[in-house]
């Protein structure tokens, strides 16, 4: 008397009891794999003098309002940059000023153009402002003395308001 039965490999159970695992592991590989080949842009170094910078940018925000700061920027013909600055109380003019375009995630895509004044509080510069994206745009003067910021850009096809970061 000959009892037949198949081999376990030839039964479906063992194989469902093994996807779970096996989908695991292929998971855990890729997850490595993508760790390991994409770049922490975002990981900021030393938090303690981020935390500190804080103050600095809300005196120059504040420095901003009291002048009354106001910045319309624009590029008219995409490879021109246009900035506007206006101010309600007395200021001089600064000779230039930089603009710093920075992606929400991404550093490389990060952008700084020096503003030249062309008279009157108008601003030019050489160079084309990104496509797409999620960026923050922010002017400073030389002295670095005060600043203006728009959050959030999606696009720059129409003119930009900067104006004092609110806290």
């Amino acid at each position: 008397m000959t009892n037949a039965q198949a081999p376990w490999y030839r039964h479906r159970w063992p194989w469902l009891l093994a996807l779970g695992p096996a989908a695991a592991l292929i998971g855990g590989v890729f997850t490595f794999w993508l760790a390991a080949t994409t770049a922490d842009s975002m990981v900021v170094d030393d938090y303690y003098r981020e935390g500190r910078a804080i103050n600095q940018q809300l005196a120059r925000d504040r420095q901003a309002s009291a002048l009354g700061l106001q910045a319309t920027l624009s590029a008219p013909d995409g490879a021109t940059i246009a900035l506007t600055l206006g101010a309600v109380r007395g200021t001089g003019w600064p000779a230039q000023l930089t603009l710093r375009v920075i992606h929400a995630t991404r550093a490389e895509l990060d952008a700084t153009y020096l503003l030249r004044h062309v008279g009157g509080g108008a601003y030019r510069a050489d160079g084309a402002l990104p496509v797409g994206g999620h960026w923050l745009v922010q002017l400073e003067d030389p002295a670095r003395s005060w600043r203006l910021v728009e959050p959030a850009v999606t696009r720059f096809d129409a003119p930009i308001l900067l104006g004092a970061a609110r806290p």
